[in-house]
């Protein structure tokens, strides 16, 4: 299919342009003061600095690591805070947004906090200090919940019911075990549901320590974790809540997967509906084909957005699951990978029309998550 008539050229002429995942770099100093009782006590947070741990140190011995060498630990790439209203102000700005869904950065790994009623405090901490400083200066924002503890976690989301900043639940998805279709969960999809909030799954290098520790052992290098993992352990959870009739169960619930890349998405719903057209009673609740649901009640984020330099390919992927309808626009900012915003849209003007790049740039995004 060639190139369509268009009037977009460039980001000035879209609106609105939704960011769907800008991390914020929540730090110790930010979290530690709304822990609550008895965490604040046992970590004794007023005394921190007396105990003379590194600046942003001490919580990185609770949430744990992978240990690999990242271009910013090496010093060949560099990011910027984003840790307050002028922060998230300076990167709209930079990125020409008119909106986004601000998503946590250390807290992408409180699904590997192993102390689960201290995971359950760090959410609620965070939550708090993303509400009173952040979100109260007029921007839109995901909080997080817990996967160790679900029932917390739903009664987290029926307290926030009534924040209208709060736009999403987000599953740090990064190393949770078992994975997010088991019935566990169920309690956080219940809540989520009844709250009208879409579910968002980001997972984070990192977690491989969680879910593959024999594979995390024969890994030396950052790179061959961050490029199967994310991916790998998307697919991972969708399986598990497609055999589970996790979109049947809650048929008002979307799901928006985060920061996974865009290959792997038709493979994995040609391959599911092939192995689904054999093995139905694998998965006895879905009433259609797997893909079906995933195009009904899944939507994905952009970055990273591998391919960007062959944009036939890049289309010829986007086309393949209907990415006009369920692909929102992301940067990843402030990580040293991120896309820039008129990064995928040179390549989307060889293929979309101005409807559909629209709908991939914002308008999507304001339908899933009602701004």
């Amino acid at each position: 299919m060639g190139a369509k008539k268009q009037a977009i050229s460039s980001v000035n002429d879209l609106h609105p342009v939704v960011d769907t995942d800008l991390h914020l770099t929540e730090q110790q100093d930010d979290i530690l003061p709304y822990l609550e009782e008895p965490f604040n006590k046992i970590l004794d947070v007023n005394n921190q600095g007396k105990r003379g741990q590194v600046e942003g140190g001490y919580l990185s011995q609770l949430y744990p690591s992978a240990g690999h060498l990242t271009p910013t630990d090496t010093g060949r790439a560099e990011t910027d805070d984003v840790r307050s209203p002028e922060d998230v102000e300076r990167a709209m700005e930079l990125l020409t947004l008119d909106d986004a869904i601000l998503t946590p950065g250390l807290n992408l790994r409180l699904g590997l906090v192993h102390h689960d009623e201290l995971a359950a405090g760090f959410m609620t901490a965070y939550n708090n200090w993303l509400l009173d400083t952040i979100l109260d200066e007029g921007y839109h924002g995901a909080m997080v919940v817990t996967p160790q503890k679900p029932e917390k976690s739903a009664e987290e989301i029926d307290r926030l019911v009534d924040e209208s900043r709060i736009k999403a639940v987000m599953i740090p998805g990064g190393g949770v075990h078992p994975p997010l279709g088991r019935e566990q969960y169920f309690p956080i999809y219940d809540a989520a549901e009844n709250a009208g909030l879409p579910v968002m799954i980001h997972n984070a290098a990192t977690g491989i320590v969680g879910n593959y520790p024999i594979q995390w052992r024969g890994t030396k290098r950052y790179i061959e974790v961050h490029v199967p993992y994310h991916s790998a352990e998307q697919m991972w959870h969708i399986s598990t809540m497609l055999t589970n009739g996790i979109p049947v169960r809650f048929p008002d619930l979307d799901f928006v997967i985060q920061e996974s890349g865009i290959g792997w998405i038709p493979y994995f719903m040609r391959r599911y509906d092939n192995e689904y057209s054999k093995k139905q009673n694998d998965a006895p609740l879905l009433e259609k084909r797997p893909s079906d649901y995933i195009r009904d009640q899944f939507f994905f984020t952009s970055q990273p957005t591998e391919g960007i330099d062959d944009p036939e390919y890049l289309c010829h992927t986007i086309r393949m699951f209907d990415g006009a309808e369920n692909l929102m626009f992301s940067t990843d900012y402030p990580h040293y990978d991120f896309d820039y915003t008129d990064t995928l849209l040179s390549s989307l003007r060889t293929e979309f029309d101005d409807d559909e790049i629209q709908n991939i740039y914002g308008r999507t995004a304001s339908n899933v998550f009602d701004l």
